[in-house]
């Protein structure tokens, strides 16, 4: 009897698994960090975000009353023993998987002869790495 069960392309495979991992593995970090916050151990404290955030300041604001100017790139890594850094960090992590996702997908629809979505696939990979590099300006 033949199996007429329909099976997902393997571009779509790759960067679901990719993606599904990684993003697990984000998530434990962003839950231990939050943990941690709550606890105490943060950088900015807890009360300090949560009230800046519900009265609407900017970005720029938030940043200025905790650390006294708005931080560049990733300034979570100085500071990992923190649980608002370890939360930022994991919030980071939970992109990254989607660059070898994309990547890997784009390059696996070149070969199955999709040149189009490949590219397309390839061409978002890049964007976000240079989202994650910091080379554009959040604010």
């Amino acid at each position: 009897m033949k199996d007429d069960s329909l099976k997902p392309p393997l571009a779509g495979v790759i960067y679901g698994e990719i993606v599904y991992w990684g993003l697990l593995i984000s998530c434990v970090v962003v839950i231990v960090g939050s943990v941690l916050s709550f606890l105490g151990n943060s950088y900015v404290p807890v009360s300090y975000w949560l009230s800046t955030i519900w009265k609407g300041e900017s970005v720029a604001e938030i940043w200025k009353g905790a650390v006294g100017a708005l931080p560049n790139g990733h300034w979570y890594l100085d500071h990992l023993s923190k649980g608002d850094a370890l939360t930022a960090f994991g919030i980071s992590l939970g992109v990254f998987p989607v660059i070898p996702g994309l990547l890997l997908c784009g390059l696996t629809l070149l070969k199955e002869k999709e040149i189009l979505y490949g590219l397309l696939a390839i061409g978002c990979g890049i964007i976000v790495i240079i989202g994650l590099l910091g080379l554009v300006p959040a604010t």
